[in-house]
């Protein structure tokens, strides 16, 4: 059984692997799973996997930067990019969004439930 503390044993990062669980668990047959992946496709989800990959790469850009700048002043402000980027990058992973979707994000939001620790 899935917890907050396995859930990180799953691996991530690719939307063709949501498509095999699909597969596996409910017995889709080729022509579903093409349903899945043009889902996945139609609402983001390889979109965000993709960022994500970019992000990680941003954040240790960015920390590669705050290594190497000598002028405190934009130290600092590297410092609190890089602490944002950390805490988005290091969120935990069991986030549940609620049944109901709602015109404004800020209600949506509000309905997140996020169970875990950071990583």
């Amino acid at each position: 059984m899935m917890n907050e503390k396995t859930i990180w044993n799953n691996p991530q990062n690719h939307p063709e692997l949501v498509v095999i669980d699909c597969k596996k668990e409910l017995g889709l047959t080729n022509a579903q799973a093409d349903k899945v992946r043009q889902i996945l496709l139609e609402r983001g989800v390889n979109k965000w996997l993709y960022c994500r990959y970019w992000f990680i790469e941003l954040k240790h850009e960015v920390k590669d930067m705050l290594r190497a700048e000598k002028d405190e002043t934009l130290k600092k402000k590297l410092r609190y990019i890089n602490a944002k980027m950390q805490n988005i990058a290091k969120s935990p992973r069991w986030i549940e969004w609620g049944h109901h979707v709602h015109k404004k994000m800020k209600n949506n939001i509000r309905e997140v439930v996020i169970r875990g620790k950071h990583c």
